[in-house]
């Protein structure tokens, strides 16, 4: 359906209002208030909303466009110029100017290719695919208990959201949802390779076959992959809220797999309830099995649990890493062994163990100190956030400029476990100046550090 060109500005004009008068109502919001995070999310939420319809806006065919927002094709010498110049303003943005429009920021992350590391399968799962599953399985749920399990304050209530979340798989088919669910939020973000946390557990305990989950969820992944060309590779969690015995037992079964899509091991879970060296042996056994390892820490516990993620467990990269700040010999260590921290903005405001609001999170000191570092969001459809928009925080929050946005997204690629890395910055690369041009960009220089 066309639309009027005037419509379109005029909605287009209200959504940025909105848009700055909810940013700057949220930036108010006191940090050290029990309530602050549950209001965050709300107006985040309210935020992506707008900046989504102002992109589907943007996309829509126009009733009778001006003509300075056609081609340049039939334009005089003397105004084709302008035209072209006020037309690329409108559609696109100018993020070469000192003060970019904000939306024009977003829209630029939004559109460039990028990579996503810490990912639980199960958080990816949207409302709708839950409630359908929960039907589906016959299971009752009210649509106040729902909301309520969403409603937590800290990390040991977001585990509990979890468990929620898997309660809804019955059989192992279900898991092709997930995973349709997991495919749905890489593409609206640009994601083109993730690896992301399945924990199996609490489904074996309930009666589901492993390798069937596997061969489910494997088989999705590579209709995927052929569909859209998004990698999807899974990392399987060894949790701690079950223990040792129980990690051990879920290696046993990833050493049994033959398939390419399972890359490694994550130590996840409650972190007080299982320090990393607890799980050292188990570490140590894939480690010599060729699998990737990877551990959650400093998330709720301090930089004494990053030593021994790093030291004992012999982790790859650190999940979270946010309590790292607290000891400089550990960021010297980690900087200098380039052992990547999985930032997860968001995740680490919301579950407040060391950093209340955006502006105070170690993610600008670590960056500044030269660590490998990559950005995530953890758990989207939990905390109702998106990779665009972690992105954006470090812009708005932390300083972070265009130039560096674009090295953490390379960093990111560098963070992963892609076999082929350089190959696919080239590719991603190759893409970025393309969008870099259309916002204009071409002048600015990437930054190359590490």
């Amino acid at each position: 359906m066309e639309v009027p060109f005037s419509e379109i500005l005029n909605r287009i004009a209200v959504i940025d209002r909105d848009i700055a008068e909810l940013n700057r109502l949220k930036s108010r919001l006191p940090a050290d208030r029990p309530y602050s995070p549950t209001i965050q999310l709300t107006f985040d939420k309210q935020i992506n909303t707008l900046l989504n319809e102002r992109v589907s806006l943007m996309e829509l065919p126009i009733l009778h466009p001006p003509l300075w927002l056609l081609s340049k094709e039939g334009l005089e010498p003397s105004t084709e110029a302008p035209l072209l110049k006020e037309r690329k303003s409108l559609l696109a943005g100018d993020l070469s100017i000192p003060h970019p429009n904000e939306q024009d920021v977003i829209n630029f992350i939004r559109e460039i290719p990028k990579t996503e590391v810490h990912l639980h399968l199960e958080a990816c799962v949207n409302k709708e695919t839950l409630k359908f599953l929960y039907k589906k399985n016959g299971i009752e749920v009210t649509e106040k208990e729902f909301e309520d399990k969403y409603n937590f304050k800290d990390l040991n209530g977001f585990i509990q959201v979890f468990f929620f979340v898997q309660g809804a798989v019955k059989e192992a088919s279900d898991l092709g949802y997930f995973i349709d669910s997991l495919a749905d939020y890489l593409r609206s973000n640009n994601i083109v390779y993730c690896e992301a946390f399945f924990a199996p557990s609490k489904f074996i305990q309930n009666g589901l076959d492993f390798d069937e989950m596997v061969e489910v969820m494997v088989n999705r992944i590579r209709q995927i992959e052929v569909k859209d060309g998004i990698t999807i590779r899974l990392l399987v969690d060894v949790s701690r809220s079950f223990g040792p015995e129980n990690a051990m037992n879920n290696l046993k079964r990833v050493l049994g797999l033959k398939q390419k899509e399972i890359i490694g091991i994550g130590l996840g879970g409650a972190e007080l309830m299982g320090p990393a060296k607890d799980y050292s042996e188990v570490f140590k056994v894939a480690r010599e099995s060729g699998l990737r390892c990877v551990a959650h820490s400093g998330e709720d516990d301090g930089p004494w649990a990053i030593w021994d993620a790093v030291n004992l467990c012999k982790a790859e990269r650190i999940g979270h890493g946010t309590s790292a700040i607290q000891d400089p010999e550990l960021v010297r260590y980690m900087k200098e062994n380039k052992i990547p921290i999985e930032i997860c903005v968001t995740s680490n405001v919301f579950t407040g163990k060391y950093v209340r609001k955006e502006q105070n999170h170690p993610v600008r000191y670590y960056y500044d100190q030269g660590l490998m570092l990559c950005i995530n969001t953890d758990d989207p459809d939990i905390f109702n956030v998106n990779l665009t928009y972690e992105f954006f925080k470090l812009y708005r929050f932390l300083d972070f400029s265009i130039a560096e946005i674009i090295d953490l997204v390379r960093q990111g690629v560098l963070c992963t476990f892609h076999p082929e890395k350089d190959s696919l910055w080239k590719s991603m690369e190759e893409k970025i100046d393309q969008i870099k041009l259309k916002y204009n960009l071409v002048s600015e220089k990437q930054v190359t550090a590490v």
